[in-house]
């Protein structure tokens, strides 16, 4: 970095707290502070959708996914657009719940017990979230400021504490590892803590609406620099019509849809249609239970607001995965190609052994070396495609005018802050906003709730940091996030739209599906042995041992949650008609003008209220068909149809 990038990057460092100092002078009371006070405009709410789950980790993990199977990577992102539609119908429906926090639906629609469950999981989903961000975050700002991050490591010699999971489940033995372990702090690390500060001090000091409006600068901030980049990148790599030409530097490079021979080796699960379908089922099971879609929808002044701004900032989000998956297929045509950045004649010594070694993997003919050599290469692989996008940046930006690497990397440290800020509110909402003051807390007044929630928003801060020091690969963790939200995501569907679904059916989906999971990801060995039939099928072979596909992880953990909901919801008794009567009413009633203050225990029914119509089959209820509601959700799925469509085309053009 030159002392001019330095000074752009000091400068948003220094900016940011005072900013958000300023905006949250006036946070007073939960509301305000969890929620931003339900007075955010359209425009933000767009760029809050797209800034809340489009951090630096999102460009990072589709550049990583495309750099191992090719354009097909770009499914990272688009995964979420088949499901985008959805939002239409959802993002009014969840206005209307008047709730702060998700897990008042679980309180209003189940009861206490489901609350205090959610809130637990929900946090816990928080945590995740901000642990993902997190690791792909400091990765790429320590490569855009290298060597900056690692002298300081080096200097302070310090350890940092990594979180070993498995141990948990797997229990004490010969060659395991014990639950909490340190290691040397190195850049990556210390660069996440770094961020970790800052987003603590952020969060405290302005709540929802500094992380709004730091979604909505960064957002268009990352706009303009994809706009800006990719034209540079494609250049290059030779110009339009040279990533065509270029094909054969990958096998599958430009297969929209992963062959089950795609990716860099024989312990890589390719984006086949299966893997998609079932990530695809997950994502919607799951997107509507995240900590911060409810605040998201609730944070707008009118549902109208909220329909374009959940929808949209979405389609928007997806847009940009699409120009990021073709700015990664131009980074592989230039890496990967005769005038690879890495064999020019200043190029260190070790980056000739790098091409040779990524070139090896990139073409697909491993059947005649050893399990050792093809693990080997798909580590060395997996790394350089994890730093993809803050290596090429680094090249890229060499040579332009001085100022624009710390540009993008307050780029990268903004986006952190905002997305992670959000998660570190929503998650400490649960426990002030829900457990604090319905259960812990009862009589405490709203100024000491917001206390007491950015307290724990340290303590999930502190929690994301030990996690993300775990993490090995920044495409797994989405599938995490996937996996882990499905699970409870698929009760709070039910809670919607199935008026049989109760207490118990919640309890035991949960459950069953959480065991499920820790059977398929900790210990496999006790799957095989109760479906032996599908174990050529499921498992495939590691280093490791065997482990289980993602794809049938998903299938497994959604089926078995599902049906110990339904046996559940069979065998017991409908819940109270009262307590349903009164949430299906309250998710009937539009948002009234000037409604703002979201607390459901002060919602009174009125004779005026005018209701959104409904349809009824069977013990299921589904939001009537309106005007409004068709044309959107006709509407959204054109714009579906095109982006697939359109993606697929420019693979004629470039």
């Amino acid at each position: 970095m030159t002392a001019a990038d330095g000074i752009v990057l000091a400068c948003v460092v220094l900016l940011l707290p005072v900013v958000a100092a300023r905006v949250g002078r006036r946070v007073s009371t939960p509301d305000e502070y969890f929620t931003g006070g339900q007075r955010t405009s359209l425009l933000q709410l767009v760029f809050f959708m797209f800034g809340s789950g489009t951090a630096t980790d999102s460009t990072s993990t589709v550049m990583s996914g495309v750099w191992r199977y090719g354009i097909a990577g770009v499914w990272w992102q688009l995964i979420w657009v088949l499901v985008a539609p959805f939002f239409w119908v959802l993002a009014p429906l969840l206005r209307r719940l008047r709730a702060v926090t998700t897990a008042d639906f679980f309180s209003m629609r189940f009861g206490p017990s489901t609350s205090i469950l959610y809130s637990l999981y929900g946090m816990m989903i928080c945590v995740v979230l901000m642990a993902g961000v997190l690791y792909g975050s400091s990765r790429l700002l320590n490569t855009l400021t290298d060597p900056l991050f690692e002298n300081v490591a080096d200097r302070l010699s310090l350890q940092f504490p990594v979180l070993n999971p498995e141990t948990v489940f797997k229990g004490p033995g010969y060659g395991q590892q014990p639950l909490l372990s340190f290691r040397p702090l190195k850049g990556d690390a210390l660069a996440g803590i770094f961020l970790a500060v800052l987003l603590v001090g952020c969060g405290l000091l302005g709540g929802l609406k500094a992380g709004i409006l730091f979604d909505c600068a960064q957002g268009m901030l990352r706009i303009g620099l994809t706009i800006f980049l990719l034209p540079l990148v494609i250049w290059k790599a030779g110009g339009f019509g040279s990533l065509h030409r270029s094909a054969y530097l990958k096998v599958g490079m430009l297969d929209f849809v992963a062959s089950t021979e795609a990716g860099p080796g024989r312990y890589s699960e390719p984006f086949t249609p299966f893997y998609l379908l079932m990530l695809a089922t997950a994502g919607l099971c799951g997107i509507l239970v995240q900590p911060h879609i409810m605040v998201l929808c609730g944070a707008g002044r009118r549902e109208r607001d909220a329909r374009l701004g959940f929808t949209v900032g979405n389609l928007l989000k997806r847009v940009m995965g699409v120009l990021w998956a073709f700015f990664a297929v131009a980074c592989l045509v230039w890496y990967l190609g005769p005038n690879s950045p890495l064999q020019q004649p200043d190029a260190p010594v070790e980056d000739a052994q790098l091409l040779q070694d990524l070139r090896l993997a990139a073409n697909g003919d491993l059947q005649s070396r050893d399990a050792q050599e093809v693990y080997r290469l798909n580590k060395v692989n997996s790394q350089f495609a994890d730093r993809l996008f803050g290596r090429a940046l680094r090249d890229l930006l060499e040579g332009l005018p001085p100022g624009l690497v710390g540009l993008v990397a307050a780029m990268v440290m903004s986006a952190a802050v905002s997305h992670c800020g959000t998660q570190m509110i929503v998650g400490s909402g649960l426990f002030s906003a829900h457990l604090c003051r319905f259960y812990l807390m009862p009589e405490r007044e709203p100024r000491e709730l917001v206390t007491v929630g950015r307290i724990c928003g340290v303590v999930l801060v502190l929690a994301a940091l030990v996690l993300q020091m775990s993490f090995r690969n920044i495409t797994d963790i989405p599938v995490l996030f996937i996996k882990t939200t499905s699970i409870i995501g698929v009760s709070m569907w039910m809670g919607l739209i199935w008026t049989r679904w109760n207490t118990v059916s919640v309890w035991a989906a949960t459950v069953v599906g959480a065991t499920t999971g820790i059977l398929c990801g900790y210990l496999p060995g006790e799957v095989e042995r109760l479906i032996p039939s599908l174990a050529d099928r499921i498992f495939v072979e590691t280093p490791d041992g065997r482990v289980i596909l993602d794809s049938w992880k998903i299938l497994l953990i959604l089926s078995s949650t599902f049906v110990a909901g339904a046996m559940a919801t069979v065998i017991t008794e409908l819940s109270q008609d009262d307590q349903l009567e009164f949430f299906y009413r309250v998710v009937r009633t539009k948002v009234r003008p000037g409604e703002v203050g979201a607390d459901i225990t002060r919602f009174e029914i009125r004779d005026d209220d005018e209701l959104v119509p409904c349809l009824s089959l069977f013990g299921f209820q589904f939001p009537g068909p309106t005007r409004e509601g068709t044309l959107g959700f006709v509407l959204a799925w054109v714009a579906v149809v095109v982006l697939v469509l359109g993606t697929r085309l420019l693979l004629f053009v470039i």
